[in-house]
């Protein structure tokens, strides 16, 4: 018997709410995984309802994973049945179903990263003859998906036809598909092909999203045209924590919903059982500054005020963050440094703080640095790994030819400019004479072993194949750095055992977010994060760093002068304070660098706004 008597009284009531479409506006912190969670295990345990005609839609990897961790405790086995997914995994696994009638004829199709994805583009846009000097690559590739994702787009209408055109093709040609296609593609197919519209509209009788706010347009019309036909669209969001408005995110959604589902309900969770009291009120006096943004309250005790520190520089503050860190570790306040992050508005300042936790010998790891991933022997064994997927995958094949080496790196450059897949290696093989066909031979046998055991083997298993009987842990056992970069490839293993799905699936989460981390994080580190990458996370012990004009809000707002700009960032700072549970420190500086130059910096706004009254801790 499903058990209800821990959701507080507004979560039950949405829980047992009658079918149709529901609006829930859920602040951070009022347990909306917990009630989606609920909803669904509701209808399938007491309403009968069967677990595979949900779809429940996350906004991020690690957000489906919670979700479908949450549903396991809840319904067990039958947790299983139901569709837990983000919209681009959805919209590959729609692609793959329907690749025939989508021009790919019945190859694997392989995901290309961003930066596979400009290679093609810049190719294409060197035959047409575009000016990369007058438009860079990145500004071309995002008025590219602009049009092909809304229509819209700032070049010329003939142009960016032609371009797109030309464009996609050459992905087809290739077997392949880029971030924006698996949302593009399934619309363009659910215009074109009414049977495969209507089987999702079949299939699933219950569709739930999370985080609303954020849903793209395009990311909408998929949610919207699956579930017209039923009208059970249940949307869980919060406008005041919108944080990506400028891909059309936000209110022009919210209003779409409710126009399209007239006859909706909405709801409120307006009770925070993250946060303590204190955090809660700093958090309602930010919201004020919001055109919309639901004050929260919360039983929670009142716990330690929040901290605000005032450094002289990057390098006091970056000090002063690991101090705290060491007296709460000594004082036993946390358990270990994996219960604190360290939030920061941009990248750049990741620098300081890694040096200062480096020295101070206080495990860290930063999310979205790219590192692991930009190596050359997790590209290497990538490679493999992909290649045991999709045997097709020419740019996969053209790195691993000769690594390790085998004597056979003028065929590597033949692969590489003229992208052969495996299939066709043992023939041109045979024109560097017979040595190189034999080694040809050999290597195109090994990934004939890796295709199958990819096929009934764990990932990681995979990954001990490519590195023991490949060669490849052999090779680099034997240069200078070797301890380094087996160390790198024993990280990708650690990321591989999670791999639940299987292998495939976990090379598309990898192609759609580069810097993959574990879902379980790592206790035994402290998380260096920008606040976007914090969106959906919480911590016992959280530090916002670099809380000054020109950081939070940024200088781009600031400069802009545009409302619209100050509000998004009011925004960031909202999220970013609703993310700690229990302490909470707001650190800046007085001086900080900024290239050659030393800049005299002036506290946030936003302190003056959330903190009562401003009070500052100076270096």
């Amino acid at each position: 018997m499903l058990d209800l008597t821990r959701l507080s009284d507004q979560q039950r009531t949405i829980v047992l709410a009658p079918e149709g479409p529901l609006l829930v506006v859920a602040g951070p912190g009022c347990g909306k995984t917990t009630l989606i969670a609920a909803r669904i295990a509701y209808l399938v345990a007491v309403k009968g309802i069967d677990p595979a005609s949900i779809l429940a839609m996350a906004f991020t990897r690690v957000a489906a994973g919670q979700l479908r961790e949450r549903l396991h405790g809840l319904l067990g086995d039958q947790a299983r049945q139901v569709e837990v997914s983000t919209f681009h995994a959805l919209g590959l696994r729609i692609i793959r179903h329907w690749q025939e009638e989508l021009g790919f004829g019945s190859r694997p199709l392989t995901v290309y990263d961003q930066y596979e994805a400009r290679q093609v583009l810049a190719d294409c846009a060197a035959t047409i003859g575009i000016d990369l000097k007058r438009l860079t690559l990145a500004e071309l590739a995002l008025e590219i998906d602009r049009f092909r994702l809304d229509g819209c787009s700032a070049l010329e209408l003939a142009l960016a036809r032609q371009l797109v055109a030309d464009y996609e093709a050459r992905l087809r040609q290739r077997g392949a598909v880029d971030f924006p296609s698996m949302l593009a593609l399934p619309l363009r197919l659910f215009s074109s092909e009414p049977r495969a519209l209507q089987l999702y509209r079949d299939t699933y009788r219950y569709v739930f999203a999370d985080e609303l706010q954020d849903v793209s347009p395009a990311q909408y019309d998929l949610l919207r045209r699956i579930a017209e036909r039923h009208r059970n669209l249940a949307a869980v969001g919060d406008l005041a924590q919108t944080l990506y408005a400028y891909r059309g995110a936000g209110g022009h959604v919210f209003r779409r919903f409710r126009e399209d589902f007239a006859e909706l309900a909405e709801r409120a969770l307006d009770e925070n059982f993250r946060s303590t009291a204190h955090i809660v009120a700093m958090a309602n006096r930010l919201g004020e500054q919001l055109s919309y943004a639901q004050p929260l309250h919360t039983e929670n005790p009142a716990g330690p005020k929040p901290h605000v520190y005032l450094a002289a520089d990057e390098q006091a503050e970056a000090v002063f963050v690991a101090g705290e860190l060491l007296r709460l570790l000594d004082s036993q306040r946390i358990a270990c440094p994996g219960e604190v992050a360290v939030l920061y508005r941009t990248n750049a300042q990741a620098g300081q703080l890694v040096a200062v936790l480096r020295e101070a010998r206080i495990p860290y790891r930063v999310a979205g640095d790219g590192e692991l991933f930009s190596q050359p022997e997790v590209q290497q064994a990538l490679a493999y790994l992909r290649l045991a997927v999709n045997p097709g995958d020419e740019r996969a094949l053209a790195r691993i030819v000769n690594v390790p080496p085998r004597g056979l790196a003028r065929l590597a450059r033949r692969v590489e400019m003229e992208a052969y897949s495996v299939e066709a290696l043992t023939a041109i093989a045979s024109e560097f004479g017979a040595d190189a066909a034999a080694r040809t031979d050999e290597l195109v046998r090994f990934l004939g072993e890796l295709s199958q055991a990819a096929a009934v083997r764990r990932p990681a298993a995979i990954l001990d194949m490519i590195l023991e009987d490949g060669g490849l842990a052999g090779w680099l056992s034997q240069l200078p750095d070797a301890e380094v970069r087996l160390k790198r490839l024993q990280s990708l293993r650690d990321l591989l055992q999670e791999a639940a799905d299987g292998l495939a699936a976990w090379l598309v989460d990898l192609a759609l977010s580069p810097d993959l981390e574990p879902v379980q994080g790592d206790a035994e580190a402290v998380l260096l994060t920008t606040i976007h990458r914090a969106k959906g996370r919480e911590w016992p012990v959280v530090f916002i760093v670099g809380v000054e004009e020109g950081l939070l809000p940024h200088a781009r707002a600031i400069e802009d002068g545009h409302q619209g700009g100050l509000e998004e960032e009011t925004r960031v700072a909202y999220v970013a304070l609703t993310r700690a549970r229990e302490r909470l420190y707001l650190t800046g500086c007085r001086r900080r660098r900024r290239g050659d130059l030393v800049e005299v910096r002036q506290p946030s706004r936003f302190l003056s706004a959330a903190v009562d009254p401003p009070s500052f801790r100076a270096a």
